[in-house]
Formats: C-alpha cells, structure tokens, sequence
C-alpha cells in the first residue's frame, strides 16, 4: 500500500472516531488519546479502529517510516517523536561558525536524523548589521530570506522594540523539561529580555556569558611580592610595572607587555567595541546599585551622564592603552609574553586547556603565531610560568577590577564607597581569609584590605544569543525554536561548553561538576575552579553587574562617536574637555536621528524600566511630544486651560457652592479611604488565615544520608536535576509524610558570602555534626534515612527570581512545618564583608528571626536546637528561653534590602512578613481561646502568649520608617507595618469568625477542631485536625 493511501486510511479512522466523540473533544484530543494508548510514541497506526486487512499494511508502512530516523543520540532526542519535522527547510543566519559555534552544524545533524527537519546554514559578515537587515527596522523592510539568526544582544533592541522578533516565553514554558531555562544564569537571561507595554519579553535564547574577565600572571605576583590587583589604579600600577621587561625568560623584553586587552585595533570586526573597555571602567564609579540605575544616561531625560567618573574612566585608559597589546587574535598571552589581560572568557580558553598543545608556554613561531610547545628531548615544555615551589602556574582569573571612589550623582564628585555609598559593594580581605584552594592566598596582602570597593561585572557586546523572525513560516519558528533548545539545553551543553568556541558558560549546570566536563575538556583543576568562581560571581543575580548600551542606531554612538573620541584622547590629539562636549554632542545628534521618545522609551526597556506616562513625557520632553503628535500634550494643557476659565468665572458668585462641594467631596473621599481601609484589613485577615494552609511552592527535602554524602551544600538546581529532592506538594502530604515517621529538621543559618551560602564549608559540617547528635539524642537509627533535611540552599530555587519568590512565601510554612529546627550558627568570617559572623550576628538578622518565630509560634521550643563554637570546637545544645527573647522582635533586624535602601524594589522584606507572623499569632490565639472553652491544658500556649503579649509593640510594630530611592534621590517614608491589625485579629478569635478551608484532602477547619496533630512540643497547634484514623493519638503526646 502506497504512503499517501495508507494516510489517507489513518486519517479516515481518526476522523471517524472523532466524530463520534462528544462535542467538547477536539481532533488534537483525539490524536492525543490515540497516541497515549500506543506502545511507543512513533505509533500512528489506530490499530483498533482500521479492518483487519489494513492493519498489517499498516504497521509494515509505520516501521518504515520510523526506520528513517535515528533520535537514540542522547536523551533530548530520544524525547522527540521521529520524522516530527519531515520535510521542513529553515534558513539560519550564523556568524563564523567555524570558530565561533563549530558544534551547532553537528547539533543540526543530529536533529536532522531524528526528526528529518533541515537547517541551511548561511554566514552573516557583519553580526551587528546583517540580521537587521534581513528582519526589518523602523526605516526600512526586511528582506525576510533568513527564519532565524544568530545576534548579539546588543544589537536586537530596535527588532524588540518594533516587535520584529519572536516572543518566546511560551515556548520556553513548554519545553521546561528539556531547556530547564531556569538553569541559566540570571544575569545571562536578562540579555536576551527587553520590557514592553508593562511586560518582559524573552526576544533572544541567549547562550553566552559574556563579560570581561582579568586574567594575570600570579607567578609574576609571587616573584616579586606584589599584591593581587583589586582597582583600575592597581592595574595601571602592574602593567607599568612589568612592561617592556622580560616576562618569560626568552632573554627578550621589546615585544612583551604589562597588559593584553580585546578588543583592541587591528581587531576586524570587533573594534567597533574598543570603546567599551572604557565603558567597563566608568561603570565602576557610577553604578552602584545595579543594573537598573544604569550609567551611561539620565533614565528621565536621555541626558549623556557624562562628567566625572567619564573623565576618571578615560584616563585609565589613556595610561594603559601604550602599554598594552592584543590578547585573542595574537599568541601574545599564550607565550607568557604578558603581565595581565582583560578579554572575554571564551578569549582565555586557550590559555586554560592545559592540553599537549595548550596552557602559557614557548611556542614555534616558524609558521606565525599559535605554533606548537616547544620541547626538550623527553618532550617537556622548554619553559612554562612556575611558582616558587616548581609547579606550573596556570594564570589566575579575578574577578573586574572596581573603584574605591564613586560618583555621588546629586553632585558629580567622587565618595569613598562604604555600605551606604556602595550597597552592592564588598571589602577587601586578607590573603589569608581566602578559601584554602584559591591560589592568591600564596601572595602578600593589598594595601586596600578592609576597604570597601564597588565591582561591575560588564555584558559586553559579544553576548551572543539565538531569535526567530516573527513572520517565519509557524512551522518553521517551531522547528528552529527546537534547535535553539537543543544547543542550549543542559543535555548537550554541558559537554560542548569545553569545546573550543566564542561562547562562554551561561548556566549553573556546566561548571558544577570538574570530573564532568572540563577535566575531560583538558582543564586543570586550578583553572577549572578559580573559573567557575568568577563566572558565578559575575552572572549570578545580586551582583553590581551592567549592561551595554543597547539603543537602535547602537554603532552611531559607540562606533562613529565614541570610538572616534576615545582614539583621538588616547593618542593626545584631543583635550578632555573637548572628548567631552564632542560626545555629548554626537550621542545627543544620534538620539535625534532615532529619535529622543523612542531611544528614551528603548534604553528604560533594557534596564528593566517600564515606559514613562505621557504625563511624565509631556512635562520633560514637550517639545519632542508635540513633534511626534501636537494633540497628545495639547489635550492636556486645553483641559487644563479650560479648567482655569471655568474657576475664575466661578469665583465671586460661586465661590461658596465650589467651598461646599470641596467638603462634601473631602468628606466622600474619607468614606472611600476608609472603605478601602476596611477591604484591606479584612483582605489581610483573610490572607494571614489562608496562607498557613497551603503552599505557594512544594516543600522540598533532601534525605539526611545523601546530605551527609555531598560533602558540602548543593544549589538547588543541581539537587533536582540529580533527582536527589523529595517534593511535597501540599500541606496534606507534610502530614502524612510526619504521620508516617518521617522527621523534618529545619537548618536555620546566615550566609557568609553574597553569592554563596557557606563558602568555607564551615557551616555545612556543623549542620552534619548536628544531625548525628539529634539522631543519637533521639535514639534514631544512624543511616539517617527516616529523617529529611530542609535547607535554604538546597531547597528553594536559585536561578529562577520568580520562582524563588513563590518558595520564600512560603517559607513561614516550611518552618513551621518542620518537626525540629536547628540553628546552625558556628564562628567564621563573612567572605565579602571581612566581618566576623557568629550567633550574635545570626540573631540580628531579620529572616533568621522570623524563621525562628514561624517555627516556635506553632510548635513551641521544645524541638529548637543550637548548633555553635569554633572550627573543631563544635557545641550543640536545646535553645534556652532567654535566647528566644531577641527573636520575637523579628522586624527590628538586619536586611539586605535595607542596606540597599530598597533602590529598584517596590516594598520592603519587612512588608512580606506581616501576612504569615500574623497568621501564626492568629493560630495561637485560637488555639487558647479554643483551649479555655473546653477546659483544656493551654498553660504553654499562654505562657508563650503572655511573652508575646509583654513586647507587643517591637513584636508587631505598627509603622516603621523606609528609605527608598527616587528620581535618583533618597526619600525616607513613614509606612504601615501591623497598623491595627493585631488587634482585629483578636476581635476575629472572640467572635469565632477565624475559618479557613484548608487544602488537605479531608477538609481542615482550623476552628472547628481542638484534636491537632502535634510534631513538636505538647500543647501546640499544627495545621489542623486530624484525619479520623489518626486520631486515636490525639491526647496530646508527642506522634512524631
């Protein structure tokens, strides 16, 4: 039987059964349900529905068709129905896939032969220009030949901003299982996204982490007794240092450098982008706060910030650029010809794949640069860098230099950076407060130690991503979108990130594990780990990090402006002040060019800003506004004009109407104040009554023998692709996880570096120290297995903000749930603060409070544990009362966020703890009242009341004062915390009016019921009442 009559006899059967089914099941549902009732999923045969005579020649013809394909290549395959793209063609625009994404071809390949889709590969000449063209811009059409392209992020915004490129944050949603997006890097993420109309859109799969990354001669730096470089003055100070003197004993010195940089001239393409070398610096001074206060203009005006830290940023360079040579196109670096380089990371691959042919040694230059080790007669390398002690030294990466002065913005002059000045910033520390495998605690102390510095990990240019026409043919954008995912997925990438190529590590997956992939990659350890320390540091999502400018016409200023300034000051044909007014004049001439509303509205979108309102638009920009449209802001002022003659013709006559109505229209507005005030009370009862019995995010825990077996926490995405986490999805499954024997322990502890919760492991081997002492207390059994482990770390998700935000809400309930909790809190040093934090700097903090208070307010103190001392010195004991005391003033403590002084957030951490601590308190009270009603024993309840109860206004204070940032300037606000609403949550408890329907399976009504399933001390509540089979141990004793 023919293929097309054998179709067209499948289609037949098919339609058949459709049309036999109810009204409300699609065509889609029913091929769904064929296909879920097949033996595997390349089954398209209705066996069930064709005569017997078809069937053979059916299945016959179905074998065939599946023989075709082969997806048994890897798992991201072998999830695709085969032949799923049969007889399509896309056309993809790459960019020197040679050297840039050499396995993307054989990626292509393989999708190919499973799914019989095509890619055609072309080769774009200019990155920045060529996909435009094709896709169209405001001024032109495109020629629409290409489906999908390879682009820097840098150079999409106008596609973005016209809608030209495919949104594709419903195709990542679809494909999580494969793509695990939430495993990139967040900073790498927010490249490809560009907010529009109120929303983010993801334009661009990016697949690069792209920054520039120091990397130096730590060699050198122990030779000589110099300190590691931390400031853009210390770089200058080396690169003079070393320059022109013999760096790798060749007994030649004119062709060696104290500095190597990309780009640089004589780069090709690339030096469009010299001058944002010099942008990397100007970031160090004047964006403290992250990426959304940007740096380059006023985020209201469009006005070039061009003035101080401008100026400092270009003499840096000015010192460095005679002393400096080319770092990737050139051996330069590679034949130890350099002192310390700035570039790329994918720039350093080279000098890291310690391979035969790899790593910083002699080379033959007989055929040019890159020419192989030279080597002895045993086949060593005739030189390499060494330490002291002999062994190789493979180059250090650091991370971006920073500045110890930044810009105040009100004045234009430069502060020194503190906490306050730098809230993203760091201090400095000794050598011998570093992590024991980092290779710069061999060298002598900064003289900068204990001072504050602001880094700016820098996103370049050469970001690179993956986009999708938006015209494209559906299936087309279907199958390239497929591609996109495959290349990008943990799958694939993982090992192909090791590959010599232009793309740098975008996710948490490819540089968790050395065995992995680098040490097969040729990476030493050493370069492996100082590398994976950097990359997570600078992508990670609390860093001081900034993005390029990204604006339509994006060369007009960088290159045709910028670049031209920069060379003209560099060389000493220009003055500063000269650099300065010609690029505020070229930056303000492009700007109109595009023009000032769309460039303004474009460069808020890549900070992450929403558009300013037209009332906003009209006040600042006037003139532009009536350009584009003289009725926008006209109707404005005419309702204003109108509202004017109206007033003065009421004045006199009307005057005492116009008085009344003011007052009667005060007294109306009070009402619906009041009203509204009303709602929100009532709004927040009702949400503090709820919130405890349900999860926002699954409770997830880690099982106490595999914690001990890790060695060290592990990130959370790390432990879900392993499938090492037990998921509880709701508070039902908690009980009976408890009910069934399971113990719940709750490690409560501070993080001692910004970007890692434990960075000496210190804190981890206390948590397994503890545990033992628990299980051995409580006579459990020693292989740990009964017994789960929730920790911040590990259970609640890293990557993904949103995500991240569900699981923090509710952390109120995981801690409370718990049936212990232990406060791990050991003496050790902050890795990025140089402070010291032991318990006492544990018990400010605000969120290590309130976890203590979500946890006694439901099950009492009696499973709270301590877990301190020193390293070797390990101390663990029940928490005394006296230590609770401190902890119920849970908004008195420290925050980060008020550190930050909340630049970029809408409300405070505070504000998000309100709701829980209030159900909770609600919980006890209910639980007294309902105890004195039916003359239960409540005396722990009410002895825990009456503390609560003695310090009621720090407890639950009413209003506190938050400092946020507007316009640029610091604005301290009186705002309501508790208000009133502690004591209408009593009014509820008298009344008998706190219900709530509860999410478990057999119905929670948490005032109905004084049976409570306890896991922790006697007489306090959990989530509810029993189910009946287990109430048969409900007189208060102790069930876990």
């Amino acid at each position: 039987m023919k293929a097309a009559t054998m179709k067209a006899a499948i289609a037949m059967a098919t339609l058949s059964t459709v049309m036999a089914t109810a009204a409300t099941t699609t065509i889609d549902s029913t091929h769904r349900t064929l296909q879920s009732n097949a033996p595997d999923s390349t089954t398209t045969c209705p066996t069930s529905l064709l005569d017997e005579s078809t069937v053979d020649a059916c299945l016959t013809w179905q074998k065939s068709e599946s023989s075709k394909y082969n997806c048994t290549a890897d798992s991201y395959l072998s999830s695709l129905t085969p032949g799923k793209y049969a007889g399509l063609t896309a056309n993809y625009l790459s960019f020197n896939t040679e050297q840039a994404f050499p396995h993307f071809p054989e990626r292509a390949e393989m999708l190919t032969r499973c799914t019989g889709g095509t890619i055609i590969f072309s080769e774009a000449s200019d990155i920045a220009v060529d996909p435009i063209t094709d896709i169209g811009s405001a001024d032109a059409v495109g020629a629409e030949i290409y489906d999908a392209y390879v682009m820097i992020y840098s150079f999409t915004r106008e596609a973005s901003s016209l809608g030209l490129l495919e949104t594709l944050n419903e195709r990542i949603r679809e494909n999580t299982v494969n793509l695990q997006y939430e495993d990139m890097f967040p900073k790498v993420r927010n490249m490809g996204e560009y907010r529009k109309d109120g929303k983010t859109n993801i334009d661009l799969l990016m697949a690069d982490g792209d920054f520039f990354t120091p990397v130096i001669r730590i060699d050198l730096l122990e030779r000589d007794g110099l300190p590691m470089p931390h400031t853009w003055d210390d770089l200058v100070e080396i690169a003079r240092f070393y320059n022109g003197t013999d760096l790798n004993d060749d007994g030649e010195s004119h062709d060696d450098w104290g500095f190597c940089i990309y780009p640089r001239t004589g780069s090709g393409f690339n030096d469009a982008w010299i001058p944002e070398l010099m942008y990397s610096t100007w970031a160090t001074t004047d964006q403290t706060r992250g990426i959304q206060e940007g740096f380059l203009f006023d985020e209201e005006t469009l006005d070039p910030n061009i003035g101080t830290g401008f100026e400092k940023a270009m003499n840096y360079w000015k010192d460095l650029w005679p002393l400096s040579a080319d770092a990737c196109i050139t051996s330069t670096f590679v034949e130890g010809r350099c002192a310390i380089g700035i570039a790329p990371p994918g720039c350093w691959k080279s000098v890291f794949v310690n391979t035969d042919e790899g790593g910083v040694a002699w080379r033959d230059r007989t055929n040019g640069d890159w020419g192989p080790v030279l080597r002895d007669e045993n086949g060593e390398a005739l030189w390499r860098p060494t330490f002291k002690d002999g062994t190789y030294a493979e180059p250090y990466r650091l991370k971006p230099f920073g500045s110890l002065e930044v810009i105040d913005r009100e004045t234009d002059t430069l502060v020194e950076c503190g906490p306050n000045t730098c809230p993203k910033g760091e201090k400095i520390k000794p050598s011998n407060e570093l992590p024991e495998d980092d290779r710069a605690n061999r060298l002598v102390d900064s003289p900068h130690v204990g001072k504050w510095i602001n880094r700016v990990p820098f996103y370049w240019s050469g970001g690179y991503g993956q986009g999708i026409r938006k015209s494209a043919n559906s299936e087309v954008k279907d199958f390239m979108f497929e591609f996109f995912s495959y290349v990008n997925s943990p799958i694939t990438s993982v090992d192909d990130i090791v590959m010599p190529s232009w793309l740098d590590d975008w996710r948490y997956s490819q540089l968790a594990s050395y065995e992995r992939n680098y040490q097969k990659g040729g990476w030493n350890y050493d370069a492996w780990n100082e590398h994976q320390r950097v990359m997570k540091y600078a992508l990670s999502n609390d860093v001081n990090s900034a993005l390029t400018l990204q604006l339509p016409g994006v060369l007009m200023y960088t290159r045709d402006v910028m670049l031209d300034q920069f060379q003209k000051y560099v060389s000493g044909e220009s003055d500063m002040e000269t650099v300065k007014e010609e690029t505020i004049k070229g930056w303000n001439e492009a700007t109109l060019v595009y023009g000032k509303i769309n460039q303004l509205d474009s460069y808020r979108a890549t900070l992450g800003l929403n558009e300013l309102s037209t009332y906003q638009k009209c006040t600042l920009h006037r003139q532009e506004m009536d350009a584009i449209d003289p009725a926008i802001c006209k109707e404005a002022t005419d309702n204003s004009t109108t509202i004017i003659i109206v007033l003065c013709s009421l004045v006199g006559a009307g005057i005492l109407a116009l008085v009344l109505y003011f007052f009667y229209k005060r007294y109306k507005s009070f009402q619906a104040i009041k009203k509204a005030h009303e709602q929100l009370m009532e709004s927040t009862l009702n949400e503090a009554t709820r919130c405890l019995q349900q999860l926002d995010y699954p409770l997830h825990l880690i099982r106490a023998d595999e914690f001990v077996n890790d060695k060290q926490l592990t990130q959370h995405e790390v432990m879900r692709n392993s499938h090492r986490l037990t998921v509880l999805d709701n508070i039902k499954d908690v009980d009976a996880f408890v009910l069934a024997g399971k113990h719940v322990v709750f490690f409560s502890h501070q993080w001692t570096a910004f970007n890692h919760p434990d960075p000496g492991n210190l804190q981890y081997n206390f948590m397994v120290s503890a545990l033992r002492e628990l299980a051995k207390e409580k006579g459990w059994n020693e292989d740990l297995k009964d017994i789960f482990v929730w920790v911040d770390y590990s259970c609640i998700p890293q990557a993904n903000a949103s995500v991240q935000n569900l699981a923090i809400r509710s952390l109120a309930v995981y801690a409370s749930s718990a049936t212990y909790f232990i406060v791990c809190a050991p003496d050790t040093h902050h890795t990025d603060l140089n402070d010291v934090c032991d318990l006492s700097t544990y018990q400010r903090r605000m969120w290590c409070r309130a976890e203590q208070v979500c946890h006694s307010l439901r099950n009492g103190t009696g499973g709270m544990f301590l877990a301190k001392g020193k390293p070797g010195a390990f101390e663990f004991s029940p928490v005394q009362s006296d230590f609770f005391t401190e902890s119920l003033r849970v908004f008195h403590g420290e925050l980060t966020c008020c550190r930050c002084e909340h630049k970029g957030m809408e409300m405070c951490d505070r504000q998000s703890l309100v709701v829980p601590i209030l159900g909770l308190y609600g919980e006890l009270l209910r639980a007294a009242h309902d105890g004195f009603k039916t003359g239960g024993d409540v005396s722990a309840v009410n002895a825990f009341l009456s503390e609560v109860q003695k310090h009621q206004d720090d407890v639950f204070p009413e209003k506190f004062n938050r400092v946020m940032w507007r316009k640029n300037k610091r604005v301290v606000e009186e705002v309501v915390l508790f208000g009133d609403l502690i004591e209408r949550m009593r009014e509820r408890i008298k009344k008998g009016t706190m219900f709530v329907a509860g999410e478990r399976g057999f119905g929670t009504e948490s005032t109905k019921s004084s049976d409570f399933l306890r896991h922790g001390k006697n007489d306090f509540i959990r989530h509810g009442s029993l189910p009946e089979e287990a109430e048969g141990n409900g007189k208060g004793e102790d069930v876990a």
